[in-house]
């Protein structure tokens, strides 16, 4: 038998330097003691060093295989190795916080960097370093990379609850489309990988349903999901430049929405969402349906959905199925309403329009000016 071999086949306590199981192992744990085993020269190095032990990262390395490995290393190569500095080199936010916990915790790393000489012993130790052979009784561990692992304040849906969706990463928000990982990867890691692999975002969104679906960790369905997420914001670039009509008199204003209200057979009132220079935001709102009344529910829902679309002023439309477009005093009191309360949230009301048939239409401001006072 060789000396790997026999530094692997010992007693189970043997291949996590004298720790409990990760599974077993509580955090705060007193500091292990080795016993005597066989192991190579380089393995023993990687295993039975007193930093490795005093950090508890023996076990933590057997556990997680070549992502702990790397994340030791990236440390080594950083004067301080915070949890940002370590996330802002590439390593996933998870491993970052368990490095930097267990360094910290073992008075290896301090507020002003590496204490003493850990980093020299550390460089030293991943130069020969030789990992685990996996056997029969030393099988190898499934990565723990779920966001299950994470803080709650840090998991990517809590997050942008909390604190806004353009609060997260752009790999957190690929992990909120993608959902789940893959059995080897968690989906934070997937994303980032994803993304890193295809040199940002940019690459990522140009490539077809069906390259995506052909990638590691994917398949056709998350692979359409990403690509829709993609066409999406092409889209969105796209109808945001579209040219809004501009509705700075009532002519225009029964122009673009009179055809359709004259067909309606009961009255229906509009709110029309204005930017800075009077340009319809995205579609008119439908408000109410039914005889238009100045109830406060109904004033409300008017100035609920011009504020939802970031309108800097907005005009009121309605019909009158008699085609009769003359206003009533029902509409001037709706009208008198609809003022106050834009006054109140700082929104204008520009006019209150009623469309008649044949094209006819009354402007409330131009026949009732008093209603606007």
């Amino acid at each position: 038998m060789s000396s790997r071999q026999a530094a692997h086949e010992g007693a189970p306590e043997a291949r996590y330097g004298g720790e409990q199981p990760p599974d077993k192992q509580e955090l705060g744990a007193a500091k292990p003691t080795l016993p005597a085993q066989p192991e190579s020269r380089a393995a023993g190095k990687f295993f039975g060093s007193d930093g490795l032990v005093k950090a508890g990262l023996a076990a933590w390395i057997a556990q997680r295989g070549e992502p702990a490995r790397r994340a030791l290393a990236t440390a080594v190569a950083i004067d301080a190795p915070t949890v940002d500095a370590l996330t802002r080199a590439g390593i996933p936010h998870w491993d970052a916080l368990e490095l930097s916990r267990r360094l910290t915790g073992a008075g290896e790393v301090g507020p002003g960097g590496w204490e003493g000489q850990a980093r020299e012993a550390y460089g030293s130790i991943l130069a020969t370093a030789v990992a685990p052979v996996p056997t029969l009784a030393n099988p190898p561990r499934r990565a723990l990379t779920g966001v299950g692992q994470l803080p709650a304040q840090e998991r990517p849906r809590e997050k942008a609850l909390a604190s806004g969706i353009e609060a997260l990463d752009d790999h957190e928000l690929l992990a909120l489309l993608l959902r789940t990982g893959s059995a080897d990867e968690g989906v934070l890691t997937l994303a980032q990988r994803l993304i890193h692999e295809h040199d940002g975002l940019v690459g990522l969104s140009r490539c077809e349903v069906g390259s995506l679906a052909e990638l590691d960790g994917l398949g056709p369905a998350k692979a359409a999901e990403i690509a829709a997420a993609f066409e999406l914001a092409r889209r969105l670039a796209s109808a945001a430049m579209r040219e809004r009509p501009k509705l700075n008199e009532a002519a225009a204003v029964a122009l673009l929405i009179g055809p359709q209200m004259v067909q309606l057979p009961h009255e229906e009132l509009w709110c029309l969402p204005l930017d800075p220079r009077c340009g319809l935001i995205g579609e008119p709102r439908v408000i109410s349906q039914g005889d238009v009344d100045g109830t406060d529910a109904c004033v409300r829902a008017f100035f609920r959905a011009a504020l939802r679309a970031g309108a800097s002023s907005c005009i009121a439309v309605h019909n009158h199925p008699s085609g009769d477009p003359s206003p009533s005093g029902g509409d001037r009191a709706v009208t008198a309403r609809l003022v106050a309360a834009g006054r109140t949230v700082e929104l204008p009301l520009s006019d209150h329009i009623v469309i008649g048939a044949g094209g006819a239409f009354a402007s409330i401001r131009r026949a009732h000016p008093d209603c606007f006072r």
